[in-house]
């Protein structure tokens, strides 16, 4: 798209249910791409107060707080926050969802004259809300949305199939997409998905995956070249232990391996203290170590540090359309992955041949770590592609420019001449 010149900025409000300091679930999403959007845009985020990971950030009792992150403007609302993890287990998570979607839309209700065009980042489903607010008052609406968020939650078991908060939420989201000027989404595959789901047309939605600061996650000229030696360096996960990823299988897998090699996992989540009564249970806690959480500045050093990484995701469930972040920082390090064989992922190591796309099955997944293992040369060729494809396809700037180009056609590329937001 084309800078707008002298023309009036088009002005975008974000609203997002995570946003950083917050570090998982595509918190940093819209703080990257509102930094990225093209010349002639102006971006205001709302986000509620940061709360994940549990326990890390002091609770807020404060209506509203203005700041800015990184040069990105952003409105904390009041929600409710969790005091722990049970409560975010139960009625906490829901409410934290619910106040935080009721107040945002208040904020729309006030302030829709300010802007020309609302995008709201799904999960959760919640903040559909008030962008059905903002449409319905006029302004231009884009839904971003980076997983089968209620698909998912059906198939691990979370909600049941056809409850009434099934059926609710599925109306919802059939409600918003016919309602909104245009869906954003992750992948291809996932435009598929929802396509198929809801009998739209393939150009209702807009791929736009995630991006990488490439700044931040650089290669070092020891990984590109394949001169740091492989012995002492461990196989590494990052990320969050969640019901999605398939550890099982790849700890079994790891438990294969001969010799030394350690297992690092780094991140947190309700799943470790089963992960590490796994690892005792294999006979492997001493080759195994969990860390984290740790601030996000530190994921490209460790990455960075790793022989290979894992990318698990469990491949019964609706997960095709999975691009994980870590499978992207990774590949940008130029550190190898074995990754679940979804379909995404099997795209994107077809195209790159970074790494190694496996099903969840524990020899496999021994022979495809033993193969990258065994191989300097290989192993430093696939992340030199890894680097490679991410250079090319998964820029910031790149992304945000298709971002602008979503919401000036959705606006008519005109701004409505709004003003200044508080």
């Amino acid at each position: 798209m084309t800078d707008r010149g002298g023309d009036d900025p088009i002005r975008v409000l974000a609203i997002s249910q995570l946003f950083p300091p917050e570090s998982m679930g595509g918190a940093h999403r819209w703080h990257k791409l509102a930094r990225h959007l093209p010349d002639g845009f102006e971006c205001h985020v709302i986000a509620p107060p940061p709360i994940v990971p549990l326990g890390t950030f002091e609770r807020s009792n404060r209506p509203w707080r203005r700041e800015t992150v990184d040069g990105v403007s952003v409105t904390r609302l009041w929600t409710y926050q969790p005091a722990g993890d049970d409560d975010w287990a139960g009625v906490g998570r829901i409410l934290n969802y619910l106040v935080f979607a009721l107040l945002a839309s208040l904020y729309v209700v006030v302030n829709w004259r300010r802007y020309d065009c609302v995008v709201t980042f799904v999960g959760p489903h919640s903040t559909l809300v008030p962008g059905i607010v903002a449409k319905a008052l006029g302004r231009a609406w884009i839904v971003d949305v980076d997983d089968l968020w209620i698909d998912n939650a059906v198939d691990l078991g979370f909600i049941e199939r056809d409850s009434a908060v099934h059926r609710a939420v599925e109306a919802l989201e059939r409600r918003a997409f016919a309602l909104a000027d245009h869906v954003v989404v992750l992948t291809p595959t996932m435009a598929e998905q929802y396509a198929a789901k809801h009998d739209a047309p393939d150009d209702d939605f807009t791929p736009v995956p995630y991006g990488i600061d490439l700044d931040e996650f650089a290669t070092t000229t020891a990984t590109a070249d394949g001169t740091d030696p492989l012995d002492d360096r461990p196989v590494v996960y990052t990320g969050k232990f969640g019901q999605a990823q398939a550890f099982e299988p790849f700890f079994r897998g790891f438990a294969r391996l001969d010799g030394d090699r350690e297992l690092l996992v780094v991140g947190f989540g309700d799943r470790r203290d089963e992960l590490e009564r796994l690892a005792r249970d294999l006979g492997i806690e001493d080759r195994v170590s969990f860390e984290g959480p740790v601030p996000r500045e530190e994921i490209p050093s460790i990455l960075r540090s790793a022989a290979l990484s894992w990318v698990p995701l469990k491949t019964e469930h609706s997960l095709d359309y999975a691009r994980p972040t870590k499978l992207l920082e990774t590949m940008a390090v130029g550190t190898p992955y074995v990754a679940s064989r979804v379909t995404e992922i099997e795209v994107v190591t077809e195209r790159s041949g970074a790494g190694v796309a496996v099903d969840n099955d524990p020899a496999a997944i021994a022979d495809a770590m033993r193969d990258v293992l065994a191989d300097d040369a290989a192993r430093a060729e696939m992340g030199r592609r890894g680097a490679a494809f991410v250079s090319e396809h998964h820029r910031w700037e790149t992304l945000g420019a298709r971002v602008g180009d979503v919401i000036a056609d959705a606006t008519g590329g005109r701004s409505r001449r709004a003003t200044t937001a508080p």
